[in-house]
């Protein structure tokens, strides 16, 4: 959640999660239903998952499926090495690391935490046995900003090395640019002939959720929000990219376009749904 946030940035937040739970700690003053927020990477979730936190009762629990922590566990469990880089989501043991995810996520449901969030893939096991109590929730963001905002913090986190035009070409750059393809179907690694059939089923299963929101709408994500939980969220404005943005290059933008072509079908699907 925080663990690298400034002191005092750290404790506000957490003192602000406590207040806010607190608060909804009365009798039916937290959410209606329990729900899995099904987070996909760099569409402003740290945020939103926050501003969820708050709003749960001290006397329910909180599933918080951790990113780094969770490749630190599949690493140790398949390789006895405490290493987060080994089990990394954008390398070739990612899909151990979702194993993982994947495990913690039913362990949850069976527990009946109330509000689950993660990194987790679509869970055909979780769907099948929870699916009718926990309420799926996501926010999308335009796959080619929603890539770049992935490569710059792939670049500071050691996994990428090499400049945009490079990147382009690396299977790493392919996972990135289809996020929601992968999240949606399932499964870590796609084969490209494989890809129209992923898509279809992908696209299945965005009916499945109870809400879908948009980074570039938050406000109606929050009004919606509300309608169907009864609690209101209070964002902030956490774990934005520093530094300058890459300068793109028309021959970049049209590279990058190709390779999201799978993830802006799904979002021009899911603004089709909302």
């Amino acid at each position: 959640m925080a663990r690298r946030a400034p002191f005092r940035e750290r404790m506000s937040r957490r003192a602000a999660i406590a207040s806010g739970r607190i608060a909804r700690s009365l009798p039916g003053r937290g959410p209606k239903h329990p729900s899995l927020f099904f987070h996909l990477p760099k569409c402003g979730g740290t945020s939103l998952s926050e501003a969820m936190y708050a709003t749960i009762p001290l006397n329910h629990r909180i599933g918080v499926i951790d990113a780094l922590a969770t490749r630190r566990a599949a690493a140790m469990l398949h390789f006895d090495a405490d290493d987060v880089l080994k089990c990394h989501e954008d390398g070739e043991n990612g899909h151990l690391t979702f194993d993982t995810r994947e495990a913690l996520l039913l362990q949850h449901m069976a527990w009946d935490t109330m509000l689950i969030h993660g990194h987790v893939l679509w869970s055909e096991t979780a769907w099948s046995h929870f699916g009718n109590r926990y309420k799926y929730v996501t926010i999308m963001r335009d796959p080619v900003a929603r890539m770049i905002s992935n490569f710059r913090m792939a670049q500071r986190s050691g996994v990428v090395t090499q400049d945009l035009g490079s990147y382009l070409s690396t299977p790493i750059a392919r996972k990135h640019a289809q996020v929601y393809l992968r999240y949606l179907c399932g499964r870590n690694d796609i084969p490209q002939d494989e890809v129209p059939d992923a898509l279809a089923l992908a696209k299945s299963r965005l009916g499945h959720f109870a809400l879908i929101g948009f980074l570039d709408q938050t406000d109606a994500f929050i009004r919606a929000y509300h309608d169907m939980f009864g609690v209101k969220l209070r964002l902030a404005r956490l774990n934005a990219a520093k530094g300058d943005e890459p300068v793109l290059e028309a021959s970049h933008r049209s590279e990058i376009e190709a390779l999201c072509a799978p993830d802006l079908a799904l979002f021009e699907a899911a603004r089709d749904l909302v």
